[in-house]
């Protein structure tokens, strides 16, 4: 179970990879038909992309965690079919009276190694 004491400021916690397929990117643009742009992923996905991985990696985690923020940096969109992988890390933590605050980074490559974006997210950890 990851719990706040389990987490080490600095340490990557884990890796997901995830293929951009075709399927994928009609999945979200049936939701949001607006954000087709050609070959490119929409930028709306990666939140999509970041929490999947979150949620791959971060098993079991308590239930109750809330996500308070969350930052995107981007250096380049990925292209429809490439392969991304997300590493995950954590950032840093912090007890606040009862409230324990984990912030997690996080970077995705393609599958050459070349940076699409990265991620800051900040969550109030239940455990």
């Amino acid at each position: 179970m990851f719990v706040f004491e389990t987490f080490e400021p600095g340490k990557i916690i884990g890796s997901r990879t995830l293929v951009l397929g075709p399927d994928l990117i009609e999945k979200w643009l049936g939701l949001f038909p607006a954000d087709r742009d050609g070959d490119t992923m929409p930028p709306g996905m990666m939140a999509a992309v970041y929490i999947r991985a979150y949620s791959d990696i971060l098993v079991p985690r308590p239930p109750g965690n809330v996500h308070g923020q969350q930052l995107f940096t981007v250096n380049r969109m990925p292209k429809i079919g490439d392969e991304l992988i997300t590493d995950l890390r954590c950032e840093g933590k912090e007890l606040k009276g009862e409230r324990r605050w984990v912030r997690f980074g996080s970077e995705t490559r393609r599958a050459d190694g070349e940076l699409m974006f990265s991620g800051l997210m900040t969550t109030l950890w239940a455990k």
